[in-house]
């Protein structure tokens, strides 16, 4: 058992405290669920050597009853004690699983670009729903060894002797049971990481299937997934025997001590000192002694998958964001002034933004120009905190950004990306994305960002529902819903990160329209790919790895011949 292990059981049992009472009643129904195998040994007893040997009829004419009311009370009894503990059981894994997809939400921009969506997916399903073998194990870890002793305490008023020759070896079943239970727990882990592999592999090749179809990919990726998918089969099948081998050897165990008390009572009987009445009951005990024994093995398969789950779910719980909600300054402005003084910034492998200062004041458009690579969405990402710098500091209105709670950092704060992403929604719902907002508030922005006519020809107009991608619309339609979003926020600070690089020349000159009506009186950082959207910029920084290496308007730069000159001497194809 590693050190972590009671930690984690600690942990994984307090999610269970508030369904205590019905555990506690769970616990009464397996109580009396357990007396029943008992209750039965002593009615064959009493059928063999009270009825049929005696020959009494009348006892005989009420046994049947008998016996059907006490399988309909075991029946009735495990059904109730089944739903109640799945109650419980759902109960938590429901808990559990919207704790861990509110802990994703809570991670920053770069660990979630660290992540494959596959996988986080595979923790949300997988391993949240091992969790459920927990309320199994505690059930089985009450009513096995429960049963266990009512049926030995049984067969010991009944032949004490025989009974002590049939249990001396008993003992002997806790050595396969820890044994195989750890090799079960190993097995479990390394089974629900590979379907982390699995599921994350398989989403990755289906949302890139364009790219799989054009390279002729299909025979590559489907060798990668039959190797994930033949570990898996093999680590399954190691979990089965692991889970399984127990089992059996716990039996062999058990029939070497039945072996001795049939061949003792055996003589018993033979000798007249007991009655064979007696001994076939008493067989009949160790015989239900079967299930109990092997469910001990169950014990230690049900909470080693449980722990297994729930170890990988803890961890993700526990994993504080880098960029923390630390601030406590509710803001609240109609204008913006952003400044950027002395920023720096790295991922981990050098810098990418190197002392970069600049001055956003309000109602004026600030625009980032440069090639691939030289650091412009970075700092565009440090606006919302998507990132926090590592250098240097951003200043909003006075005080330091991270002096602001997030949640009215980023009320105050509207982003139109080149993505366009929309969500397998309604367009009003997409349009309304983290607004309360009534239907003409959201035709109004929709007409602002010229979407209201492609809108309505639609087949539902606003209700048509979009797939996750938006791929039932062009990217000029995408990027004017996303507009129509950004305009319906109405926020005095604005980032347009290369919103118009991926459309074609109709699109862009809408797009462009609905841009200018947003960009109109807020504080707006622009990045520009193509340089004739931001040339009426009331300034230009051109970036060149992570640097300012120019700054003025248009007129200016073109004026000075130097890097931006060059840049737009070749979009221009001179």
């Amino acid at each position: 058992m590693s050190k972590e292990t009671p930690q984690t059981v600690r942990r994984l049992l307090g999610y269970f405290s508030p369904y205590r009472a019905h555990l506690a009643l769970a616990l009464v129904l397996i109580a009396v669920h357990s007396a029943i195998p008992g209750a039965i040994v002593f009615l064959i007893e009493g059928i063999l050597d009270d009825v049929l040997i005696a020959r009494d009829q009348q006892r005989l004419a009420a046994l049947p009853a008998l016996l059907i009311g006490v399988y309909t009370l075991n029946g009735a009894l495990s059904f109730s004690r089944g739903m109640l503990t799945r109650h419980v059981a759902w109960k938590v894994v429901t808990t559990l699983r919207a704790e861990l997809f509110e802990s994703y939400l809570r991670q920053d921009v770069a660990w979630h670009q660290q992540q494959q969506t596959g996988a986080l997916l595979a923790r949300l399903s997988n391993d949240v729903t091992s969790i459920q073998y927990g309320v199994s194990g505690i059930v089985t870890a009450v009513q096995k060894p429960l049963t266990l002793l009512i049926l030995i305490a049984a067969a010991f008023s009944m032949n004490p002797r025989l009974a002590a020759i049939a249990v001396v070896l008993l003992p002997l079943v806790a050595v396969p049971i820890d044994r195989f239970g750890k090799r079960l727990r190993a097995t479990s882990r390394q089974a629900l990481d590979n379907m982390a592999d699995l599921t994350a592999s398989s989403a990755e090749t289906l949302a890139g299937i364009r790219v799989v179809k054009a390279f002729n990919a299909e025979p590559l990726r489907a060798e990668r997934f039959a190797a994930d998918n033949e570990q898996q089969r093999r680590l399954k099948m190691s979990a089965a025997a692991a889970q399984l081998l127990p089992s059996p050897i716990v039996e062999v165990i058990a029939a070497l001590g039945v072996g001795g008390a049939l061949w003792a009572g055996g003589r018993q009987v033979l000798s007249g000192q007991i009655q064979p009445g007696e001994l076939i009951a008493f067989l009949f005990a160790l015989g239900f002694l079967n299930a109990p024994l092997k469910g001990l093995t169950l014990i230690q398969s049900l909470t080693q998958r449980a722990i297994a789950g729930a170890e990988a779910v803890f961890a993700a719980l526990d994993r504080a964001p880098a960029v923390t909600d630390s601030g406590s300054v509710t803001l609240s402005a109609s204008q913006i002034h952003l400044r950027f003084e002395g920023v720096g910034f790295s991922y981990g492998d050098g810098a990418v933004l190197s002392d970069l200062d600049l001055d956003l004041p309000p109602g004026r458009t600030v625009a980032l120009v440069g090639a691939s690579g030289s650091g412009k969405s970075t700092a565009a990402s440090l606006i919302p905190r998507f990132y926090d710098p590592t250098a240097g500091r951003l200043v909003l209105n006075g005080r330091d950004l991270r002096d602001y709670t997030l949640t009215s950092l980023r009320a105050h704060t509207a982003i139109v990306s080149q993505e366009g992403f929309l969500f397998n929604d309604t367009v009003r719902a997409n349009i309304a994305l983290g607004k309360q907002a009534s239907d003409d508030e959201i035709e109004a922005a929709a007409r602002a960002a010229h979407a209201h006519d492609f809108i309505v020809s639609l087949p539902s107009g606003y209700e048509t529902r979009i797939d996750e991608l938006g791929l039932r619309l062009s990217g000029g339609q995408r990027q004017r819903i996303s507009i129509a979003r950004a305009i319906l926020r109405d926020a005095p600070l604005l980032v347009l990160d290369e919103a118009t690089s991926a459309l074609d020349a109709e699109s862009e000159r809408l797009v462009q329209a609905a841009l200018e009506r947003l960009m109109a009186d807020r504080t707006v950082l622009a990045i520009a790919h193509r340089l004739s959207t931001v040339r009426d910029a009331d300034e230009i920084v051109v970036l060149e790895d992570g640097r300012v290496v120019e700054r003025g308007t248009h007129a200016v730069l073109l004026a000075h011949g130097g890097v931006y000159a060059r840049l737009v001497q070749h979009q221009q194809g001179g």
